[in-house]
Order: structure tokens, then C-alpha cells, then sequence
């Protein structure tokens, strides 16, 4: 048996909020008093009560009883991983309920289930694990939702400095899978956006030409096609070898797959098949080419609707949608480069007075760019006006 002090809050600290439902209020004041200084109680007397709670209450575990009116408690718990899949479920059962209860831990439904009645230190050592567990796996998603994603943000930002023309365009094919995920409404979308932030790593090994090339719309030679062609296996190499981005390496390596699957060679997942990341990317992707010749959005989505096989209908829908919000953007203005602020969107590629790409267009300003901006001015090596959005 785990010992409660490695698994339950010491004295002084928060306490894990736990829901407990139960059709009958006697039994949830005596669990309540049983448990509440180990843990902040929260109580339900049905399933429905208990969903509605969970709308708009953290909860790290629910305990809920199997013989319910109208929702028995397999059936709450299942819904409640449906929606809170973070939510760790333990079910309390008769001796006659054993069998309801078996099935649903079959079905992956819940983390344990305890017969009744339920001995005061066993239910408290199990909700003490199931809070541990629920603190782990959101610890996790934290690491990877915030740590990960600004260690991504860091190297692409610096790796623009040598490539700005390549991750401009990462950062413009990035905003459109935010947009994406948020019309889809995908439940955890740092794993598409930061696809496709690294999806265009192996840019850096393209010349700076060919890049200006792909930035502009201008059609590329046989071996700059060839060149072109390797950069998302590049991409992919590079990604798969750091520790859980592996599914980050496998979208970005199938997303230049069609979704029909035609002209496929070899073991190439169509369809559903594909990683939802990766229809996403490739919807995202060519949305970004199509728009470099700087035709209309509603020109570019029709001609990839006119090759509407290549895509997921259902991201193209998305595309669509996320395009359609009444006022649009704000229109472009220019300022001087003084006047910069972070968040602001480069409308217009900024060039050198030479020539040279310094910053593309989609760029979000942030203070380092700004001070590379004011260094290009005291040399006179380029304009003081900015185009930006925002």
C-alpha cells in the first residue's frame, strides 16, 4: 500500500479538489468528512449535477458511485473521460455491480474501482495515488505545452536570423495552423503549432536564392525542385531525435502526403490515416505558397479546392472558415522603426538598402529583431519605415 505522506499534500499546501457523487446525501457527508482534510470536497448527487460542476471546476479525481437514477456511474465516468481526459475516475460498487464494474475498466474508463463499503484508509490511499497520477500527467502536458514549446520558439527565432526569408514563412504557415486548430477545435493544439514551427528547419539548407525563389512564387529549376523536395525529410531527421517529438517527426515527414493518396509510392498512410497534424501542415503549407504571388485568400482557397483530393475536406472547411470573420484584418500601416511593438506583424519584406532579404513578411516583431532593425538604421543600411499589421 502507498503511503499517504508521498502522495497527499502536507500540511500547509493546497489541497488536490476532488469530486465525489453519490445519489444519496447521507453517504456524501460521511465520505466529505472522511476526506476533507486531505482534500478540497466537492459533491454531486447525479451524473448530470456532477457534469455541470466540471464546467467550471478543476477537479483532479472523481469518485463516483456505479447505482445512479438516470446515469449510473459507468456511464457518468465515460463521459467525464470524454471531456476531461485528464481526470483521473475511480467507481464505488456493491458486490453485485462487479461485473458493470469490470467492463468499464475494460473499456478503459476508469482508474480503479472499490467495493463498498470501502475502508476509510483504503479509499484515501487510492485517491491519493489517483491525485498523484493526475499531477503527473498534467505536469507532462505543462512540460510539453510550455517548457518545449519556448525552447521551439528560441531556436526558431535565432535560426531566423541566419534565414529570415524561411522563417517568415514558418512563422505565417504557424499562424494559419493556430487558425486552424481553433476552428477544428482542437483540445490540444501545441503539438500542431509547434510542427509547424520546426517543419521548416531544414530550410537552412537551402541557398539563400532558391529561398527568395519560394518566397516570391517563382518557379524553381529541376534542381532546385529536388532541393526544395528534401527539406521536409530534413526537417524530420532533425525533429525525430529529440525525446517526445516523435509524433512532431512523423507529421512533418507525411505532410506533404495527399489525403486521397494519389501518386503514392510505398507504405504511405492516406486518409484518416494521416496524422491529423500532418493534414493540417499540408493544408497550411501550400495555403502559404498560394498566397505568395499575393493573389486573393478566396482565389487561393478555390484553387486548392479545385485539387480538393490533396486535402482533409474537413481543414479545408476550416481554412475556409477561419477566413470568413467579419472585418477581417486591420489594414497595414507603416511606422518608423522606433515605433515598433512586440506582437506587431511585418506586412511587407524589409529589405537592405542592397538588396538583401533582412526581414520577411509575416514576421512577428519582438524585442531582438527590433534591436537588429535599429543597428541596419545607424548604418544606413536600410529604410526606418516598417510595414505592419497590429
Amino acid at each position: 500500500m502507498t503511503s499517504l505522506p508521498a502522495v497527499l499534500p502536507g500540511a500547509g499546501a493546497d489541497l488536490a479538489p476532488i469530486l465525489l457523487v453519490d445519489d444519496e446525501v447521507a453517504i456524501l457527508d460521511g465520505l466529505r468528512r472522511q476526506l476533507r482534510k486531505r482534500f478540497a470536497v466537492h459533491t454531486a448527487t447525479s451524473g448530470a449535477a456532477a457534469l455541470e460542476l466540471l464546467e467550471t471546476q478543476p477537479v483532479a479525481v472523481v469518485v463516483s458511485d456505479m447505482r445512479m437514477p438516470q446515469m449510473d456511474g459507468a456511464t457518468f465516468l465515460a463521459k467525464v473521460r470524454a471531456s476531461y481526459p485528464d481526470v483521473v475516475r475511480i467507481l464505488l460498487t456493491g458486490q453485485a455491480d462487479t461485473q458493470a464494474a469490470i467492463d468499464a475498466v475494460n473499456q478503459g474508463q476508469i482508474y480503479r474501482f472499490l467495493t463498498k463499503p470501502c475502508p476509510p484508509d483504503v479509499l484515501l490511499d487510492e485517491i491519493g495515488s489517483a491525485v498523484e497520477i493526475n499531477r503527473l500527467v498534467t505536469a507532462e502536458k505543462e512540460l510539453l505545452r510550455t517548457t518545449l514549446r519556448r525552447t521551439v520558439e528560441a531556436l526558431t527565432e535565432t535560426l531566423s536570423l541566419a534565414q529570415p526569408a524561411a522563417f517568415a514563412r514558418a512563422l505565417r504557415v504557424t499562424r494559419t495552423v493556430t487558425e486552424l486548430t481553433q476552428q477544428l477545435e482542437i483540445e490540444e493544439p501545441w503539438e500542431a503549432e509547434i510542427t509547424a514551427m520546426l517543419a521548416h528547419l531544414g530550410a537552412v539548407t537551402l541557398p539563400p536564392r532558391l529561398l527568395e525563389k519560394l518566397d516570391s512564387g517563382r518557379p524553381l529549376d529541376d534542381d532546385e525542385r529536388e532541393m526544395e523536395r528534401r527539406v521536409p525529410a530534413i526537417s524530420r531527421d532533425l525533429v525525430a531525435g529529440i525525446p517526445r517529438l516523435e509524433s512532431v517527426a512523423e507529421a512533418i515527414g507525411w505532410h506533404r502526403a495527399r489525403y486521397d493518396g494519389a501518386g503514392a509510392v510505398g507504405d504511405v498512410p492516406r486518409g484518416d490515416e494521416l496524422p491529423m497534424t500532418a493534414r493540417i501542415l499540408r493544408v497550411a503549407v501550400d495555403f502559404d505558397a498560394g498566397m505568395s504571388q499575393r493573389p486573393s485568400v478566396q482565389d487561393t482557397i478555390q484553387a486548392m479546392r479545385a485539387d480538393a483530393g490533396a486535402y482533409d475536406p474537413r481543414v479545408l472547411d476550416a481554412l475556409s472558415g477561419s477566413h470568413d470573420v467579419e472585418g477581417g484584418e486591420p489594414a497595414p500601416k507603416a511606422v518608423s522603426i522606433a515605433d515598433l511593438v512586440p506582437d506587431m506583424v511585418v506586412f511587407d519584406d524589409v529589405l537592405t538598402t542592397d538588396g538583401v532579404l533582412l526581414v520577411g513578411r509575416g514576421t512577428v516583431v519582438t524585442e531582438p529583431l527590433v534591436h537588429r532593425l535599429e543597428n541596419f538604421v545607424r548604418q544606413h543600411r536600410v529604410r526606418d519605415e516598417v510595414w505592419v499589421r497590429g
